[in-house]
């Protein structure tokens, strides 16, 4: 079986590669020229026992995915698909850049698998593709996005990735599509979720009344590989493990740091200041900036996604957030010396 990974180079997309070679698949994986390998061999590491035999055994493809005579050269004889790849920022100036590599990159895929006559192509959104629930109530797979207007770019880029993949559905394309919530895992600790780890590592004063839902890597992985290797075609899931405030998950990690815990409300008025201080920081830096406007507004609000569906039709298990925190935070410690704090 010749599986064919996008994302590879990313936290998801590295814990999936480590699990369909497990699985004694053969898998390739795409890369760009300025790909950095180093987090994605930190992962095989921590899963493997500190060696890279299993990393060793990945097939690494050079394709730009905005590329489509690339990308379908790249998935000529290959079985499935796993679209992993996605640019993440939410920095004004890279809005558009970002909505047109994620829908392009998008189609090039969907319409290579079509051509190629992949068995199944497995698609990686997010849960900000659904938008906001009304009234406090959790998101489902039937809750449609109907507000435009604040949404971030990353979420309109997932939204419209979404509607390729069905577009293909259309068109003959087997598909099966994951909104996960926010992934935790290890990786970079400087980006993206594994950030929160050295967030707090650092010393994290500030809390907030945000409540979001979270999913361990490990889990969201299984669910994609359970789904892909299924009969069930054409269909949407939300991948969450479990609804929590963001303060208890600041608190779990904190504990197992054995730091302080935040003791300090953050009012609307102290994030929009910070977020005034972090654009000055970015702007003198380049360092990307930590607060914008869509996540001080997730920071703030109950965005919870219900998992029924999912558990459901898989009858699946998630692990506790709690023992996943605790697992991450043990790979991060083995590192800690690496970090200037």
């Amino acid at each position: 079986m010749k599986i064919f990974v996008t994302g590879g180079t990313g936290m998801t997309g590295s814990y999936l590669l480590y699990h369909l070679i497990k699985k004694n698949y053969t898998v390739f994986a795409s890369l760009r020229k300025s790909s950095n390998l180093e987090h994605v061999k930190k992962i095989f590491k921590a899963l493997d026992n500190n060696n890279l035999e299993t990393y060793n055994k990945i097939n690494w493809i050079e394709v730009e995915l905005s590329d489509y005579l690339l990308v379908s050269e790249a998935t000529i004889g290959i079985d499935y698909v796993y679209h992993v790849a996605a640019m993440v920022s939410f920095k004004p100036s890279e809005r558009n850049l970002m909505i047109y590599n994620n829908v392009q990159s998008t189609a090039n895929i969907v319409n290579a698998c079509i051509e190629n006559g992949i068995k199944k192509l497995c698609h990686v959104s997010s849960v900000a593709a659904l938008g906001d629930a009304n009234n406090g109530e959790s998101l489902t797979e039937e809750t449609e996005k109907t507000n435009f207007k604040t949404i971030s770019g990353y979420a309109l880029s997932k939204y419209q990735s979404e509607k390729e993949v069905w577009r293909g559905a259309e068109e003959g394309l087997n598909m099966v599509i994951v909104n996960p919530s926010i992934i935790l895992g290890a990786g970079n600790w400087l980006h993206g979720s594994p950030r929160m780890f050295k967030t707090v590592w650092d010393g994290l004063k500030y809390y907030t009344k945000g409540e979001n839902g979270f999913v361990d890597v490990n889990d969201l992985v299984n669910v994609m590989i359970l789904l892909t290797e299924s009969n069930i075609s054409n269909e949407r899931y939300i991948v969450n493990g479990e609804n929590l405030s963001f303060r208890d998950v600041f608190n779990y990690i904190a504990d197992n740091f054995n730091k302080k815990r935040a003791n300090i409300y953050a009012a609307d008025y102290m994030l929009h200041t910070l977020k005034t201080w972090d654009n000055i920081r970015f702007y003198f830096t380049g360092k990307e900036p930590r607060l914008t406007k869509h996540t001080i507004h997730s920071a703030q609000i109950k965005h919870t996604c219900s998992n029924e569906k999912i558990t459901k039709t898989l009858n699946y298990n998630f692990k506790p957030i709690k023992q996943s925190v605790k697992e991450i935070s043990n790979i991060f410690l083995t590192e800690f010396q690496s970090f200037k704090t």
